[in-house]
């Protein structure tokens, strides 16, 4: 690949993750949410503890960590020692994180419908394929 279509690649990588981060910030403006928060919110639902989160959003333990921690903080969410391993803690959401994590729900929604609008179901199906190339290619896990 000629050092214009990787410079291209990488920009509009860099663009599309702004955005998608810009679109769920300003979805969620009223409630001060870093994009980590939102992660471990939207994430609580299927995947109930904080080194599930880390390992499956590709964010740092000590990020989740601090995320769960202000969480807490502002009654989002609740965390219990788990039974199976006394070193992991159990999410849940409470009342109004789970009004949050509709509202991410819906935003990441919206999101998704605007950004493939115009797209074939073969499209999104050859889009897919080649993100999982690219990911097998540099070793990296965790693409459904």
């Amino acid at each position: 690949m000629d050092i214009k279509n990787a410079a291209f690649f990488f920009s509009a990588y860099r663009k599309l993750l702004r955005s998608y981060t810009d679109f769920q910030l300003n979805a969620l403006e009223d409630y001060d949410l870093s994009p980590n928060e939102i992660v471990v919110l939207s994430s609580i639902e299927t995947t109930p503890t904080a080194s599930e989160i880390a390992s499956l959003s590709d964010v740092s333990k000590a990020l989740v960590s601090r995320s769960v921690r202000l969480l807490k903080e502002k009654k989002y969410i609740t965390a219990t020692v788990s039974e199976d391993d006394k070193r992991e803690q159990e999410l849940a959401l409470t009342e109004e994180g789970k009004k949050i994590a509709e509202l991410i729900d819906e935003a990441n929604r919206r999101y998704f419908a605007t950004a493939f609008a115009n797209f074939e179901t073969n499209e999104k199906q050859v889009l897919k394929a080649l993100l999982q190339v690219m990911m097998r290619n540099l070793n990296i896990g965790g693409m459904v």
